[in-house]
């Protein structure tokens, strides 16, 4: 797994007969410069003919054009590369613009869409991310990590509202406001998890069409998101000045020591165990959503969402030493290569699928900003200083268990966790944002009743 590597935006391709440079010389993260251009022109002659494919093969196609182009330049432009997001803010932005636009069309649009959410794409890569990093942590370190984040993302959660109230009183909105419309979308686990039961809570309360309340409350999700993939960015930067505030991927101060005073283990898994991980995380997916969906949706007042119940199972597992090695190294595989040449291809497709720019710029306000980016601030805070409570380092816990609770839920997870190269801490950002968002959920179901009649 590990950390992405970072690739010159065109790289010079040289052959032991010949160094010449030329234009069919150069490729984009390992793909020939020409074959981009060729798929770019596919893509604009069947979008200007109307005879474009709107299905799987056509949709991998536009996500590739334009998830590499934006991932690439997002990684290339100075201080935005470092500490604005990167390549992986400006592939879901720019990918939305296009929609916007008419650059991509509606109907490419509406195919992308259909296999993101009915067809589940985005559930697939997030379900071999979280196997692979749970099954990557060390065994005696899983009740470490597992007793000392969930109080983290706690105490991350009670700064961050306190935060959202300071930033409401500069700007005139009062507390009980800033905490129903702003703090509590904010950190509801995203948008099928949170802000949709969340407007069904306050539709109940108050008697009004839900839509009212989450059509302001997705908005506001939506630019949270967007600042703490920023603040992602920025911990990666800062981590790079002072490297002892940093695992560079690890959570718990002392595992890297373990690993062969840091020495890096070649994985030599074959494709038959990459077959065998993909089959271990589809499969603790699968089951995942048999307790979630169907036996145990709901512990007391928690609605508790199935990859929450996935991360438990595999925790279990690699407790109890269940999982064959080579299936362990073969999802390993599997994710590097999604990690190393597909980030941005499904970063494109977030931004097609759950962000509609339009609607964005015209909804952001200072008064929106300055209380999201205080809620933001307050969840970074609380973490970084409880990290030093429960021995993790401080910028792998103010991500994962603070920005990864003031997001946009799984798609949230994957453009923050990109952004700050910090995509091995899907496990633990998945605990945040779903357990933290259960909690949440019931703190609305309170505070509605009190604020909302």
């Amino acid at each position: 797994m590990g950390l992405r590597k970072e690739v010159p935006v065109f790289e010079e391709v040289t052959t032991a007969t010949s160094t010449k440079t030329s234009f069919i010389n150069y490729n984009m993260y390992g793909l020939p410069l020409w074959a981009w251009f060729a798929g770019a022109l596919i893509f604009a002659s069947g979008t200007m003919t109307k005879s474009f494919p709107v299905s799987f093969a056509g949709d991998v196609l536009v996500l590739i054009v334009v998830g590499f182009f934006f991932g690439k330049v997002g990684d290339t432009l100075p201080i935005w590369k470092d500490y604005l997001g990167g390549g992986s803010l400006l592939a879901f932005l720019g990918a939305s613009y296009l929609v916007s636009t008419g650059v991509i069309s509606e109907d490419v649009a509406g195919g992308v869409r259909t296999l993101f959410d009915d067809m589940g794409m985005l559930d697939f890569f997030i379900a071999v991310i979280i196997t692979s990093s749970i099954l990557s942590i060390n065994r005696k370190f899983l009740a470490k990590a597992i007793g000392g984040f969930i109080p983290l993302v706690l105490v991350g959660t009670a700064v961050a509202f306190i935060m959202a109230i300071v930033g409401g009183l500069i700007v005139g909105v009062n507390y009980k406001d800033v905490i129903m419309n702003y703090a509590l979308p904010i950190m509801g686990g995203g948008n099928g998890a949170g802000a949709i039961p969340m407007s069904q809570i306050w539709g109940q309360v108050t008697g009004k069409d839900p839509k009212i309340w989450y059509s302001s409350a997705i908005t506001i999700l939506t630019i949270a998101n967007i600042f703490a993939i920023m603040v992602g960015a920025l911990l990666n930067g800062i981590g790079k000045k002072v490297p002892k505030w940093t695992g560079n991927g690890e959570l718990i101060k002392g595992q890297i020591t373990e690993k062969k005073n840091g020495a890096k283990e070649k994985n030599t898994a074959t494709m038959e165990d990459a077959g065998f991980g993909l089959l271990v995380a589809v499969g603790f997916f699968g089951l995942a959503n048999v307790i979630g969906v169907g036996l145990i949706p709901k512990i007391g007042p928690f609605s508790i969402h199935p990859y929450a119940y996935m991360v438990v199972l595999l925790i279990i597992a690699n407790a109890l030493d269940i999982i064959p090695q080579r299936a362990k190294d073969g999802v390993k595989k599997v994710n590097e290569f999604m990690m190393g040449k597909m980030l941005f291809v499904f970063l494109a497709g977030v931004g097609i699928t759950y962000t509609d720019f339009s609607a964005l710029v015209h909804a952001l306000s200072l008064q929106t900003a300055v209380i999201c980016l205080f809620t933001v601030f307050g969840a970074v805070i609380g973490s970084w200083l409880f990290a030093k409570v429960v021995g993790f380092y401080e910028i792998e816990a103010a991500i994962a268990g603070g920005l990864c609770h003031v997001n946009r839920g799984g798609s949230g997870d994957l453009e923050i966790l990109g952004a700050s190269n910090r995509m091995i801490l899907m496990s633990y950002a998945q605990l945040a944002t779903r357990l933290g968002g259960a909690i949440i959920l019931v703190l609305a179901s309170l505070f509605f009743g009190l604020w909302a009649k």
